[in-house]
């Protein structure tokens, strides 16, 4: 018999950020998190995302908070916002950053 593969969990990746990552994570969870309750639902989660840059679909959305919401309440607590954050930026490509944030400035497309 051969052995399973441990079970995945949002926890298993974990590649370190800065403090100051963290720092803007938490802020952009604060700055949403409007009842002051530790928490935010599926539409502050996607306007959270899109304060730290990233896109996010639908679809996304509600897997993270699948992945996330243990309890099935429809909420992500800060915890679990910080360690999917973490995964999302650790996918990021720096070249491609760069690139968006340089097409951002030339208007008229010359490179």
């Amino acid at each position: 018999k051969g052995t399973k593969p441990p079970k995945k969990t949002i926890r298993t990746t974990r590649s370190e950020l800065s403090e100051e990552q963290k720092q803007e994570i938490k802020e952009a969870f604060d700055l949403f998190d409007t009842e002051g309750n530790g928490q935010i639902d599926a539409k502050e989660l996607k306007v959270a995302m899109r304060a730290l840059g990233f896109e996010p679909k639908k679809e996304e959305i509600k897997k993270m908070i699948a992945e996330a919401d243990r309890e099935g309440r429809g909420v992500i607590e800060f915890p679990d916002f910080l360690e999917l954050m973490t995964i999302k930026m650790a996918e990021r490509d720096p070249r491609e950053e760069i690139l968006k944030a340089f097409r951002l400035f030339d208007d008229d497309n010359t490179g």
